[in-house]
């Protein structure tokens, strides 16, 4: 499958809100002089970041899908050799006007559907979901780690934090704008993703932290 490396819409990333930022913060009130609290802090704001996109992505797969899968089902209604398209609508009278309005509606969601690349925008939101969720896991991961070892390897952990900001990095430059980003689908998925992450504040903590 090939992807395309233009630029991606702006709407896909968001700043973490206020409240996620002062969480953040308080999680790492001695930042200027210990390192380990930067990491901390850019690695809590990443997961927000990759949180938020992910939560957009799944939202407009469910989209594309719904939309290809009216188009499939009302092609095969329609199809000359389909045998419920025979059954109600040849043999039946009452109901004969319906025919040319699903024929026409089945050849319109075709144009459409082939205009608007619909399968292919599928299998790129599929992969697209796919990353950004291993990456939230393995994002997750490393703040769990540090957790666990609050006097980690600055070194090290600098690295594997850079590597996830990269592998964010390219996953927004390889997908391009969707018509179906509305700023309905931005607002709740930053609504999702500001529970979530107030519901793992509160389980672990009043300031989340290390």
């Amino acid at each position: 499958m090939t992807r395309r490396n233009a630029p991606r819409n702006a709407d896909f990333t968001i700043k973490c809100s206020k409240n996620q930022q002062f969480q953040a913060m308080e999680a790492c009130k001695t930042m200027g002089s210990d390192p380990r609290d930067v990491i901390w802090t850019e690695t809590y704001q990443l997961k927000y970041q990759v949180s938020y996109t992910a939560e957009i992505e799944q939202t407009l797969l469910a989209r594309w899908i719904r939309l290809d899968s009216i188009t499939r089902v009302t092609l095969a209604v329609t199809s000359a050799g389909s045998a419920l398209a025979g059954l109600i609508f040849w043999d039946a009278n009452a109901f004969a006007f319906l025919w040319p309005l699903l024929t026409s509606s089945s050849a319109l969601l075709a144009i459409i559907s082939k205009q608007l690349n619909v399968v292919e925008r599928v299998k790129l939101h599929t992969a697209s979901v796919s990353t950004l969720t291993a990456l939230t896991v393995d994002t997750a991961t490393l703040m769990v780690r540090m957790r666990i070892n609050a006097r980690f390897p600055v070194a090290l952990f600098e690295r594997r934090l850079l590597a996830l900001r990269e592998r964010y990095r390219t996953e927004l430059q390889n997908a391009d704008s969707d018509l179906l980003l509305t700023r309905g689908v931005r607002r709740r998925a930053q609504d999702k993703v500001d529970r979530e992450f107030n519901s793992a504040s509160k389980l672990g903590g009043s300031n989340d932290q290390r």
